[in-house]
Parts: structure tokens; sequence; C-alpha cells
């Protein structure tokens, strides 16, 4: 991955190159928002990123995945909460005078509302276009086998 300051000079560029665009979907892939990639010295703006991403395919395919990878990343969070009941688990003594773990019933509607929220962000995002995609990659192939080999 590029270093910031390695991208970072004066002003902010609008010119697309392979180090910025390769910059700014590593970030991305690493959980930062595009707008807050954007408000680092020596970044684009967003509408310069956008316009980039309309203009370059190249990058449009690479934004893309990147853009999946937090998509990802929230359903497996979805899950591991679902899944691990550490801090959800209380030691209750039963009438017969032993201790029983049981859940905490206080502690559902939290994890409930945690799973909710992040779903609610999951369903909010664009639709995964991995069928797209390959089709895009197949079709490339089929045209130019060497430049698709350098991928």
């Amino acid at each position: 991955m590029t270093s910031h300051s390695q991208i970072a000079g004066k002003g902010r560029p609008t010119e697309y190159t392979e180090e910025i665009g390769e910059t700014i979907c590593d970030r991305i892939v690493d959980g930062e928002s595009l707008r807050t990639i954007c408000a680092d010295a020596g970044m684009p703006d967003e509408a310069t990123v956008l316009g980039w991403v309309s203009s370059h395919r190249e990058f449009r395919d690479q934004y893309e995945i990147a853009r999946e990878f937090p998509v990802q990343a929230l359903l497996d969070e979805t899950i591991e909460i679902i899944d691990d009941p550490s801090g959800y688990l209380v030691e209750r003594v039963q009438a017969n005078g032993k201790v029983a773990v049981v859940w905490d019933r206080k502690q559902l509607p939290r994890c409930r509302l945690r799973m909710d929220v992040r779903m609610w962000v999951v369903d909010q995002l664009p639709p995964l276009k991995l069928e797209e995609r390959l089709e895009r990659i197949e079709a490339q192939q089929d045209r130019d086998p060497d430049e698709a080999a350098k991928r």
C-alpha cells in the first residue's frame, strides 16, 4: 500500500494516476470512506474521484471491487455478533442452589440492534455486481487474452 505522504503535494490532484487510484482503493478496502480519504491533504476531492470512476474503466473496476470489501466486512461482523455469546451470558443461581449460565435478556435488545443497524447499512448499499464484473473480465479475455493475463 502506498503511504499517504508519497502522494501528498501542493494542491489537490485532478489528473488520474494509477498510484492515487490504488491508494484510494487500498484505503477503502481498509474501511475508510471516500469522504474521509478525500479530506486528506494531497488527495483529490470526491467529485474528481467519481469523475475518474466514470472515465477510467480500470479504476472503475478496482473501485467497485474495493467498495465490496466493507459490505462483506459488515456482513461478517453481523454474523459474529449473532454467534458470539460473550457479554450476553450470565450466571444465575437456581432455586436448588446450582449455578446455571443463561442468556442475559437485558443484553438481547442491544445485540439485535447492533445486528439490525448493520443489516440496514448493507441494505442501503448498491447490490454487489460480481456477475457483471465476471462477464466483463471474460469479454476482455475474449478480446485480448494477453492484456487480460497482465491483470
